[in-house]
């Protein structure tokens, strides 16, 4: 009953996020004054399916929210991720819905929301199928996410809209509104932190090869011919089978 109820909230969380990441980005996010964190990150396993690790040195901070900007190259499974909350995955929130689906040259990039209750993140991401090419591999990466640590919380401010429009008028800047919990509906504020020793993390792809189309199309269609074909003949075989009885 409780992995139910706390799979709903963050469901339900996830559908008030939708295109706000985009939209409060483009407003002018406080950034912190004082603090810088180190930071590193590993994109492990082979093949399509990756598990992206993130370590955050916050020292004293309690959470940090990251805007993870998956790039049209990697997309993040969320009903995955939500399943395996009580695996160890943070929760996400996608700013989008995210088609699983598409390659990579029609997919958009999507930014996901990224609580992180811990110091140690583990998310699993994907590779899109990638066009064919004149090369086996396609190098892909994922640039690291911007970095948030909370200003307005609940435990020090009780209204915490009030508490956001406060510090907002003093500091001449937006708070990113974001969750500060994954069972709390509130929205808590949140200001941009600089992270150093940093870098994008990067991974060979397979891709098809082009000069291998045509042999792959004679193929298809060999094979749909023949399907078809044997439909017709057991579908004639029946036929006659019924006239003879």
């Amino acid at each position: 009953m409780l992995q139910h109820t706390l799979l709903a909230l963050v469901l339900l969380l996830q559908c008030q996020s939708r295109d706000r990441w985009t939209t409060q980005l483009s407003q002018h996010i406080c950034r912190s004054n004082d603090q810088v964190i180190s930071a590193t990150r590993t994109l492990a396993n082979s093949g399509f399916h990756k598990d992206l690790t993130t370590n955050l040195e916050l020292e004293e901070i309690p959470r940090a929210f990251l805007l993870e900007n998956t790039t049209s190259h990697f997309y993040m499974d969320i009903d995955q991720i939500n399943e395996g909350l009580f695996l160890g995955y943070p929760p996400v929130f996608p700013d989008d819905p995210i088609d699983v689906e598409q390659p990579a040259d029609s997919s958009p990039a999507h930014i996901v929301g990224v609580l992180c209750e811990t110091h140690h993140v583990t998310l699993p991401v994907h590779h899109r199928y990638q066009p064919a090419g004149s090369q086996p591999y396609s190098t892909v990466c994922i640039p690291f996410p911007r970095v948030f640590i909370p200003v307005v919380t609940p435990e020090d401010h009780p209204d915490l809209d009030a508490g956001m429009e406060q510090v907002e008028k003093e500091r001449g800047c937006k708070l990113l509104r974001a969750p500060c919990s994954v069972t709390a509906l509130p929205e808590c504020g949140w200001e941009e932190v600089t992270a150093v020793g940093v870098e994008d993390v990067c991974s060979a792809v397979p891709v098809g090869m082009s000069q291998d189309l045509p042999i792959v199309e004679i193929t298809a269609v060999a094979a749909v011919l023949v399907g078809f074909s044997a439909i017709v003949y057991v579908m004639f075989c029946r036929k006659e089978k019924s006239k003879a009885t």
